[in-house]
């Protein structure tokens, strides 16, 4: 059903009809014209041929004139007959003799009584005018005046033109009909086949370059190539392909980077929510403890009557909480997109040196033995400020969850590229799972969130904020003995 609906078959249909119908009309012309066109011809001619010979009849010798009117006859195939004024026939001569069959180079010397008959009705009939025949196989023309025979009485000529050969030829052409039907159906058919193959050909192609098109697959190419309007379309569509394929991977580049941006917002909304609500809980709960004491402070309710105690207790929870306001602020500072860092070289060895100092002292009072090992001098180009306050962040966290006579372990060396810090701390050790969320915001492995256990959980978030911006590598991960942070800081400016 399909194939009947392709233009490849409409094209065979249209193309085999409009030929059958085309050459059986012109067979049936030429059968039903011919011969009518045939007789207005013969006349033409006939007439023509008659006048000439008028023209050049040579007057007065008769001997010559026979042999122009003899010319004649066999040139336009007539059968000519000459009269004197007396009604004798001058040519052809008659000889009366048994029937024989004639030729026609022997009508000269002979005539039927029948010729001589119609010549005669003809003669009497019509005056010497161009006759309508009732034979409708014969053109006769009678009554024709030979100049230069005035002597004699004048000689006169008739025509007789047979038309029998045109009739057998439509007749043959009559009972070949079914023949030629046949081979017209055959060679029109075939005719018609080529024909809508070649022309429907580059359409069945650019047909199914279109429906893959339509399934948006831009794989497919039309292979036709040619100079005229198919050819064309052809290349147009293939740069339609091109040009769609394009704009689709592009349209698919945008969507999948508008979905990102659009899920990004959706995560840093999430975050900015649930850093909210974390910061009103960090600073709801020491605000509440400062209240009530002063609170109890002032109405001198029981113990509150100490008030230097419950006042050096407050002053140490509005220095906490004054240290978070810092961090927070610091982190807002971070996240912010018009931030840049003040890059200069900064002495990466001096820097280590003036963090651990107060590290130290620390680690002295608790028991915990710190060993630093420093090349000098390792220099990187950073900001100075943040690149102090993520290594201060990174080994006070070391020393803070270090238990007493353990040891603190801090590399630094350099190479080609990297400048890198390695801070171990034995005796440690951290749950695999809890490794990468320790560098979200608030995020504690103390789910208490005590004071007295930890600190705000920004601490680490920072830290990864000033590595994020200085494009270092960082790592921290359980040691064979301890836990370890190691960081690689380019020793040179970014390329932005």
């Amino acid at each position: 059903m399909r194939r009947h609906k392709s233009v490849a078959f409409k094209i065979f249909a249209v193309t085999s009809s409009v030929l059958i119908v085309f050459a059986c009309i012109l067979y049936f012309t030429l059968y039903f014209i011919l011969p009518s066109f045939y007789l207005q011809h013969k006349k033409a001619d006939l007439a023509n041929g008659i006048a000439e010979l008028l023209e050049n009849y040579p007057q007065g010798n008769w001997e010559e004139g026979i042999k122009q009117v003899r010319d004649f006859s066999i040139a336009y195939n007539a059968a000519v007959i000459v009269k004197d004024g007396n009604d004798n026939i001058k040519f052809p001569t008659i000889t009366l003799a048994p029937a024989v069959s004639l030729e026609r180079d022997e009508m000269e010397g002979l005539a039927s009584s029948d010729w001589v008959k119609i010549s005669t009705e003809l003669e009497e009939t019509n005056n010497g005018k161009l006759p309508v025949s009732n034979y409708e196989q014969t053109v006769i023309m009678t009554d024709l005046s030979l100049p230069g025979h005035e002597q004699e009485g004048g000689y006169t000529m008739s025509v007789l033109a047979s038309l029998q050969p045109i009739d057998e030829a439509a007749s043959m052409l009559l009972k070949l009909a079914p023949y030629m039907l046949l081979i017209i159906f055959v060679i029109s058919v075939g005719g018609a086949y080529i024909y809508s193959h070649f022309f429907a050909r580059p359409l069945v192609g650019m047909s199914k370059v279109a429906k893959r098109m339509a399934q948006l697959d831009f794989s497919e190419r039309s292979h036709y190539a040619s100079d005229d309007e198919i050819g064309e379309i052809s290349q147009s569509l293939n740069r339609l392909a091109i040009n769609l394929q394009h704009s689709m991977q592009e349209l698919t580049e945008a969507n999948a980077k508008l979905k990102s941006d659009i899920q990004l917002k959706e995560e840093m909304e999430a975050r900015r929510r649930e850093f909210v609500a974390t910061i009103s809980h960090e600073l709801k709960t020491p605000l509440t403890a400062i209240s009530g004491q002063l609170e109890a402070m002032i109405h001198q309710v029981g113990p509150y009557r100490d008030r230097d105690k419950y006042l050096v207790q407050s002053h140490r929870i509005v220095k906490q909480m004054e240290k978070l306001v810092y961090e927070i602020l610091e982190v807002s500072k971070l996240e912010g997109d018009s931030f840049q860092p003040q890059r200069a070289e900064v002495n990466l060895s001096r820097l280590i040196g003036e963090m651990i100092e107060p590290i130290r002292y620390y680690c002295e009072l608790h028991g915990i033995a710190l060993q630093a090992d420093i090349s000098e001098p390792v220099t990187v180009i950073g900001d100075e400020r943040l690149l102090a306050k993520a290594i201060s962040n990174i080994v006070g966290n070391a020393a803070y969850y270090t238990r007493k006579g353990e040891r603190i372990i801090i590399r630094l060396s350099s190479d080609c590229q990297y400048a890198g810090l390695s801070v171990l701390n034995t005796g440690a050790h951290l749950d695999e799972h809890e490794i990468p969320d320790l560098f979200k915001a608030f995020y504690r492995t103390d789910k208490s969130r005590s004071r007295q256990t930890g600190g705000s959980g920004l601490g680490l978030y920072i830290v990864k904020k000033i590595l994020d911006v200085h494009d270092a590598i960082y790592s921290l991960s359980n040691h064979t003995n301890g836990v370890e942070f190691v960081l690689q800081l380019p020793k040179s400016e970014p390329l932005t």
